[in-house]
């Protein structure tokens, strides 16, 4: 194989490495976005919550006394129900923050991957 071909192959493969690189970098910056999305959501749904109880506990406040049961039992499910999105919230940012890891690992060993590729071409560089 010529100087020429070598450096080539050489080039070609850094290249591959940046690609790679910036993909992954691509995506964690996708997962990024996705959780301050999420937890955007999750501030908006709190105080949407907070409004809703509000409510409830002024209606509870101001009905009679033969309708409390109905509203309870409203504010008991609504109350479920806030409870059970949190707790999607909360795997949904999990997920995200393990696809996250995952991303990052594969980074750090595509560096190493690179790392080695160059000392492995510097060593036949300086061997031959």
């Amino acid at each position: 194989m010529s100087e020429i071909q070598k450096q080539q192959e050489f080039d070609q493969k850094n290249v591959q490495f940046r690609i790679r690189l910036e993909q992954l970098q691509e995506d964690q910056l996708v997962i990024r976005k996705e959780q301050r999305y999420i937890e955007e959501q999750q501030e908006e749904f709190f105080q949407l919550q907070q409004q809703e109880q509000a409510a409830y506990n002024f209606v509870l406040g101001n009905c009679e006394v033969e309708e409390r049961a109905f509203f309870e039992e409203r504010g008991d499910e609504s109350l479920h129900l806030a409870k059970k999105a949190q707790r999607e919230f909360d795997e949904q940012l999990l997920q995200l923050k393990k696809e996250e890891r995952s991303l990052f690992d594969q980074e750090e060993n595509l560096k190493v991957e690179q790392q080695t590729f160059w000392k492995k071409a510097e060593e036949k560089e300086n061997g031959a």
